[in-house]
């Protein structure tokens, strides 16, 4: 199975325009980048720019408590468990399947996509500065 086939379901990648950044409590508030979403999983950035590589280290298999921002100070509470976790020039990704898909978190995430799924055809992106 490919790279781009070894998740069963649609992957929505997460454009910065969204502002989507998922936060690790146990690891601190850091803004991670997230590359793409799907019904079952994701792909993000574990370090940041200017942080040692192993003052935080999750593992295969592990779960993980998570935040995704949807703005500042809105998020959804979810839970993560590893399944990969690659090396690329950023630092280290991980890839993660979801728990609990029966949870009302996750229920709201399954909702979030669906919103992106309905307007991502539509978008227009304004370059006005405010």
């Amino acid at each position: 199975m490919s790279q781009l086939e070894r998740r069963h379901s649609k992957r929505r990648p997460i454009l910065e325009t969204f502002s989507i950044f998922i936060v690790i409590p146990q690891k601190g508030l850091y803004r991670l980048a997230v590359h793409d979403m799907s019904e079952d999983g994701m792909n993000f950035n574990v370090d940041i720019e200017g942080e040692p590589i192993f003052s935080f280290q999750p593992k295969v298999g592990e779960s993980i408590d998570i935040r995704i921002y949807l703005n500042k100070s809105l998020y959804i509470p979810l839970s993560i468990q590893v399944v990969r976790i690659t090396q690329h020039p950023s630092g280290r990704r991980v890839g993660a399947e979801f728990h609990h898909k029966k949870s009302e978190s996750y229920k709201a995430f399954h909702t979030l996509l669906h919103l992106l799924d309905s307007i991502v055809n539509v978008l227009r992106i304004d370059n006005i500065q405010t």
